[in-house]
């Protein structure tokens, strides 16, 4: 039996604008923001992790260069999400031509306190899932990280310049599954530095 594939994706190419310095690269405990989450994906569930960055940012590439990820730059800064996504999605295709039955997550790199063991009972879930979409909820909250089925990955081109990923099921094309998840830390992501302030109380000793 052929093990399905599951590509973890992680849009980085933002500026961090609201935080005013290089939020992947804070400290958080004894690992940066960045490291943290490539952690929680480093399981035996998730096949490859995808981090899509800024062409110029070489202080992110640099430090990435020795964990277990595939960095990918394009040629264009990619100006949303949604683009960073697509990014990794051409990236993944070209370099493994995943089968419509497989698997990407998505979790936007912003997303430090998400631990190994809530990432890889997600997966387990989206194993028996049905659905081409499963996203995670806390108290009916939608969080991170979000899993479609590699089939899903076309529609994601054919959204319009305007609308983000999450149109897919707003506007009705797909009906996701919500996975109940008793782990508020789906929900946590880090814009500002009073979210870092926040996180540093509860997270920054670990």
């Amino acid at each position: 039996m052929t093990t399905r594939r599951l590509f973890a994706i992680v849009p980085a190419a933002g500026r961090s604008r609201r935080m005013g310095a290089h939020k992947l690269l804070l400290s958080l405990g004894s690992e940066t923001v960045i490291q943290r989450l490539v952690r929680a994906l480093s399981g035996k569930s998730v096949t490859k992790v995808v981090i899509v960055a800024r062409r110029d940012d070489a202080l992110l590439a640099e430090h990435l260069a020795d964990l277990p990820v595939e960095v990918v730059q394009p040629e264009t800064d990619p100006p949303d999400m949604k683009t960073s996504v697509q990014c990794a999605l051409s990236w993944i295709k070209e370099c493994y031509q995943p089968a419509e039955d497989e698997a990407w997550l998505l979790v936007p790199a912003d997303h430090p306190v998400l631990e190994q063991a809530v990432i890889e009972e997600l997966c387990q879930a989206w194993e028996q899932c049905p659905a081409d979409v499963m996203i995670p909820a806390y108290r009916n909250r939608k969080g991170h990280p979000t899993f479609f089925r590699w089939s899903m990955a076309g529609k994601v081109f054919q959204l319009p310049a305007e609308q983000g990923i999450n149109a897919l099921w707003q506007r009705g094309d797909v009906q996701p599954h919500l996975q109940p998840c008793a782990v508020p830390e789906i929900l946590l992501d880090l814009d500002t530095p009073e979210d870092f302030d926040e996180l540093q109380k509860k997270y920054g000793k670990d």
